[in-house]
């Protein structure tokens, strides 16, 4: 998959993707993300979705059958999605200061 460029950055997507990108290629799950971020999972699992889509995450089913309790659904980030989230975070972090010195400018 290509590059992509999402058109609507919510505030759950910006919190998923600086979760991923502090835990680097570590593989999670989805609760786990939840915990991190302070989402709900509705919000969580909406927002991975869209990464996997965008080809920034990839899912697996978890292979530890000596754990108790059903399987997990782990989620890992890619090499483009490595990119891609920095990216995202930076230019939302380059658009937050513009923002912040318009609303200074205009008090």
């Amino acid at each position: 998959m290509g590059e992509y460029k999402p058109t609507r950055v919510t505030q759950p997507t910006l919190k998923v993707a600086a979760y991923l990108q502090s835990i680097g290629s570590t593989p999670t799950w989805g609760l786990q993300i939840c915990e991190g971020t302070g989402l709900g999972s509705g919000s969580v699992y909406a927002v991975l979705d869209r990464f996997e889509t965008y080809g920034w995450v990839e899912s697996f089913w978890e292979e530890d059958n000596s754990r108790r309790g059903a399987r997990r659904r782990l989620y890992k980030t890619t090499s483009l999605g490595h990119k891609s989230l920095k990216q995202l975070l930076s230019e939302r972090e380059v658009s937050q200061v513009s923002i912040k010195s318009v609303r200074m400018a205009r008090a």
